[in-house]
């Protein structure tokens, strides 16, 4: 009787487990959610920083994580409580795979994950200064232009990897269309590290992330340009400079009209070799500023090195001088080849015509003689060779 009691506790409890386990079952059954494009960060950049070393680029920045759980569990997790970190205090110069941490909710448990490790490339670091540029966007009448008042900073520190630092040309501010007007406006802008193209360049940090620009609307005045060029050389180069001759100037009305023209500190061309330009700096009175009209200029430095040019004669070019009296001469030579080297125009401009050979004999006795050959040019060069500088003179 006792042992058929214990039997029937026994199965009461079986089925009512049983029931339970098939309403939680019905009413939040396990189910499974994926999260996609889950971020991946990285964490412990300090540590990097420490070593001058910087992240260049990762294999990959994003990933898909599935969770599973009951479906009451699931439906309470909002994205932010999914995370995937890689931990860069071990990295170091070069590739590195590093493993992918997921954080997750203690209620639920990972089904699947796109990724389990990531390339990490670590460069040397390097920081250097560098000019916030301000970009006006939108259109102006023809003979006005936003000019730049104030700026709460003029540069910015970009550092990072080596490799992108040094791609770094200025950090530009964009001044949206329709924000500059003819009164002082103060406006926020965003900063963004370009190169000399104009192009983002990534994965670089910025000493600050915005800029304050103090704008209005200014007035165009088209001047003559002077620029002042040094040439202190010895050399035998031709240098040829060319440059703008007008510059358009902004600013306000007031401040351009006594302006008549605009001066450019000296270009000093004495060590140029080869065909260079040069990034001309002009000298602008007190509010005034460079207009986009002229937001180039450079003075274009054109060089021609020293030139040879060789000049063939015959014995019969060969004036003698210092001849006894009843004495004849006679010189024995197939060709003589004079060579002249200096700058291009002015050996352009010599003839054969300008030179004069000669030898003297004064003194000799009939006989053959090897006798100094001496010429003179009588146009401009600077280094002359001769060849043969002694030559035959048969004497009878």
């Amino acid at each position: 009787m006792l042992s058929n009691k214990r039997f029937t506790i026994i199965l009461s409890l079986v089925i009512a487990i049983c029931i339970w386990g098939y309403v939680i079952g019905e009413t939040n059954p396990v189910d499974t959610r994926t999260f996609r494009s889950v971020p991946i960060q990285l964490v412990n950049e300090e540590s990097l920083q420490e070593k001058g070393l910087a992240v260049l680029e990762t294999s990959d920045t994003e990933m898909n994580i599935t969770i599973i759980g009951t479906r009451a569990d699931i439906s309470s997790i909002s994205e932010r409580e999914i995370a995937a970190t890689v931990n860069l205090a071990d990295a170091a110069k070069g590739e590195n795979e590093l493993k992918i941490d997921l954080h997750i909710p203690d209620s639920v448990e990972i089904e699947n994950k796109s990724l389990n490790k990531i390339t990490v490339i670590v460069e040397e670091s390097r920081s250097k200064k560098v000019d916030v540029e301000v970009d006006y966007q939108g259109s102006f009448a023809e003979d006005e232009e936003p000019i730049t008042v104030d700026m709460s900073r003029e540069s910015v520190v970009v550092s990072g990897p080596v490799s992108q630092v040094d791609k770094v040309s200025y950090v530009r501010a964009v001044v949206g269309a329709g924000k500059v007007t003819d009164q002082p406006e103060s406006i926020k802008c965003g900063l963004t590290p370009v190169n000399k193209s104009g192009a983002e360049v990534k994965s670089v940090n910025l000493s600050a992330q915005s800029v304050t620009v103090t704008a209005e609307l200014a007035k165009t005045k088209t001047v003559p340009l002077d620029v002042p060029v040094v040439d202190n050389s010895s050399d035998l180069y031709t240098r040829n400079v060319s440059a703008p001759e007008e510059i358009t100037i902004k600013g306000r009305s007031s401040d351009l009209e006594a302006i008549d023209s605009i001066s450019a500190q000296s270009v000093d061309i004495s060590d140029i070799t080869e065909n260079t330009s040069i990034t001309l700096t002009p000298i602008l009175p007190e509010n005034v500023q460079v207009s986009s009209k002229s937001s180039e200029l450079t003075a274009t430095v054109t060089v021609e090195p020293p030139e040879s040019r060789k000049f063939t004669f015959s014995g019969s070019n060969v004036e003698i001088t210092g001849l006894g009296d009843e004495l004849s001469a006679d010189v024995r030579t197939d060709s003589i080849t004079v060579t002249l080297t200096g700058r291009k125009e002015d050996i352009d401009k010599i003839a054969e015509t300008d030179f004069n050979l000669t030898i003297s004999v004064s003194g000799l006795q009939a006989g053959s003689h090897q006798v100094e050959l001496r010429v003179e040019c009588s146009g401009s060069y600077s280094e002359i060779s001769v060849n043969p500088d002694k030559i035959r003179v048969i004497i009878e």
